[in-house]
């Protein structure tokens, strides 16, 4: 079997290609705008693309391959690259490599989106299973990003069934050297949270979102699943675990600061991300328990506890 993993220098993505080269069966063709991470083996063909270029879609033309597992996305935007360009890395190339998919026949295309399609609203005060209607904040890109992302999909899945649909919506993934927003907070030398909000993050570890990826390799299973270990941990209680001062300020003062700091360029955040803390999505995993036969390894307390037993030499 042929498997194109699209976002395979991520942290999520070099532990998918490296669990999955060691099945003889699967020949896999990874690929990534950074350099090739990976030592040589014999079953993994890897090659340095943006997923804009035309050589993308030529490479994947030349494979034909049976599945595709699209991982790649913009999760922060860097400050040499505008909205429009991020908009179409996530968006644009993925209804290109979606009608890729159609022309070569694929039989099926594995994609990571994030519980961030629900968007970040009042009404997130209930858990959130999948029935959930997708609306994603526009003046968020990667929630914007991720809802458009799905809504393509949703488009293709009526018209063209024959392309069967895997799509994983994650809350926050943690794992043994992992990277990403989430890390980043934890890595800041306090805790900042709003006065009212608890701020619920209910975590996954990178490894079971890897084994139900590749258990959807080997089975007919199709659909949207959400993605989480079960229970949630406040901000308060993440600072503990952390061994962290937590400092709780009215959302309006951050909003003020964040609204002063973004264009003087003493941070990336600007005031909508408040929202990202003040109603955060907490996800139910009932339907993935459900449906597929692995289940998660850890709880979200016990994520965190892993995450830190992973880190203690980097000083977190």
């Amino acid at each position: 079997m042929r498997i194109v993993v699209t976002g395979a220098a991520g942290s999520l993505g070099q532990g998918l290609v490296k669990k999955l080269i060691t099945d003889e069966s699967i020949e896999v063709f990874a690929t990534d705008i950074k350099p090739n991470p990976f030592r040589p083996y014999t079953n993994l063909h890897y090659q340095s693309y943006d997923l804009r270029d035309p050589e993308f879609t030529d490479w994947i033309t030349e494979i034909k391959p049976q599945q595709i597992i699209h991982l790649a996305s913009i999760l922060q935007i860097s400050a040499n690259m505008s909205r429009e360009q991020a908009y179409e890395i996530d968006v644009t190339a993925t209804k290109k490599l979606l009608d890729t998919a159609i022309a070569l026949a694929v039989d099926k295309i594995t994609v990571t989106t994030s519980g961030a399609v629900y968007g970040y609203y009042e009404e997130n005060k209930n858990i959130i299973t999948e029935e959930r209607k997708l609306r994603g904040n526009q003046d968020y890109f990667y929630s914007a990003h991720k809802a458009e992302v799905e809504s393509i999909m949703a488009e293709y899945r009526s018209k063209y069934p024959q392309l069967k649909q895997l799509i994983f919506r994650p809350g926050a993934i943690l794992g043994p050297n992992f990277e990403g927003p989430v890390v980043n907070l934890f890595q800041q030398k306090f805790i900042t949270g709003l006065i009212g909000y608890p701020s619920p993050f209910n975590f996954i570890w990178s490894e079971d979102v890897i084994d139900w990826m590749i258990e959807g390799v080997h089975t007919d299973i199709i659909g949207e699943y959400n993605v989480a270990g079960d229970g949630v941990l406040s901000m308060k209680q993440i600072a503990q675990k952390l061994g962290k001062f937590y400092l709780p300020l009215p959302a309006l003062l951050i909003q003020l600061v964040l609204t002063i700091a973004k264009p003087l360029g003493l941070t990336q955040y600007g005031p909508e991300q408040v929202k990202f803390i003040k109603y955060r999505p907490v996800l139910s995993n009932k339907k993935i328990k459900e449906c597929f036969k692995h289940q998660p390894r850890f709880t979200s307390e016990q994520v965190i506890n892993a995450f830190l037993e992973s880190e203690k030499s980097k000083g977190i």
